[in-house]
């Protein structure tokens, strides 16, 4: 009886040590999340019911900030008018964002020379800072002097304003931001494609399907958990779109580039409001939700799992 209390004893104490083990090793990364993403979050929910300069005292003003952003001229019609910029955006952006990245990545699988050289080269766009990019885009983007132009001449084209045009302002941040996406996307879509089954695909072509059919009918739907991936990842980082904005356009011509990100800057650094910025961030945070949602109800129930998991 009493060899059964100590060999319980110790099965406790043994249990304890693991789980304070286990909690000692993920409490640095605990701290960090809290320090840096959870409260900066619920206190820019606090910072949103008060007009505040970042200098003096705050004045607490309840909702008045998400009336004034979302109703009341002339702040209602800048944010409904940065909000409609976001969108079309984003609706430009990623489906062609994932179109060409889907087609390095096939083609980037298949065994041609310089393969690695082709990968690195697309990768390294990904990683180099927006802002150096954005300055040699500019460069690129300029009416007299750019590439872009020179190009069209080439072609007999007429030449194009770029930047300082309207609506070419938003084509060519459109562009830039296609561009320095491709790696991460393609990256990703190779990473899909390696784990698609070989056994599966080759059954097909003995069965008689072409290239086309055997992408359609195997590929394709074992590609869609990492294509679902790609797509919420691709449209919330759309949506928050903001430092291109601001090294190339400043958010014109005539509020052309305007975006809800840039907007949201714009209130916090240049008019110094940021009770109302913190409201603008708050109203960013529930539409990225909102449709982040209702992308796991719409899209999520046509992602193929493979291995008899659940579809959601």
């Amino acid at each position: 009886m009493e060899e059964a209390k100590i060999v319980s004893g110790l099965k406790k104490r043994r249990r304890v040590l693991e789980y304070l083990t286990g909690y000692g090793f993920i409490t640095p990364a605990l701290i960090i999340l809290g320090v840096f993403a959870i409260f900066p979050t619920f206190y820019v929910f606090y910072l949103s019911l008060f007009d505040w300069s970042m200098i003096g005292g705050k004045t607490f003003i309840g909702l008045q900030n998400y009336i004034d952003l979302l109703f009341k001229p002339p702040y209602a019609n800048d944010f409904w008018h940065a909000a409609l910029v976001t969108v079309e955006y984003v609706v430009l952006q990623v489906p062609i964002t994932m179109s060409i990245s889907l087609f390095l990545a096939t083609l980037l699988m298949k065994p041609i020379k310089f393969r690695g050289f082709f990968r690195l080269g697309i990768f390294v766009a990904y990683v180099t800072p927006l802002v150096a990019t954005s300055i040699v885009w500019e460069w690129i983007f300029h009416p007299d002097y750019g590439i872009l132009n020179s190009f069209l001449k080439l072609l007999h084209l007429p030449p194009s304003q770029w930047l300082i045009g309207f609506p070419s302002a938003l084509f060519a941040i459109v562009i830039y931001t296609v561009w320095h996406e491709l790696g991460y996307s393609t990256i990703l879509f190779m990473a899909g494609l390696t784990s698609v089954s070989k056994e599966l695909q080759e059954a097909a072509q003995i069965d008689g399907a072409n290239a086309r059919g055997v992408f359609w009918h195997i590929t394709w739907p074992l590609l869609s958990p990492i294509t679902f991936y790609i797509f919420i990842i691709s449209l919330i980082g759309s949506f928050r779109m903001f430092t291109p904005v601001l090294v190339l356009t400043q958010g014109g011509p005539y509020n052309s580039t305007t975006t809800i990100g840039y907007m949201l800057y714009r209130e916090a650094f240049q008019y110094w409001r940021s009770g109302f910025a913190s409201s603008i961030a708050v109203v960013l945070f529930g539409i990225i939700f909102l449709i982040t949602i209702i992308q796991f109800r719409v899209t999520g129930k046509k992602v193929f799992y493979a291995e008899g998991s659940e579809g959601e």
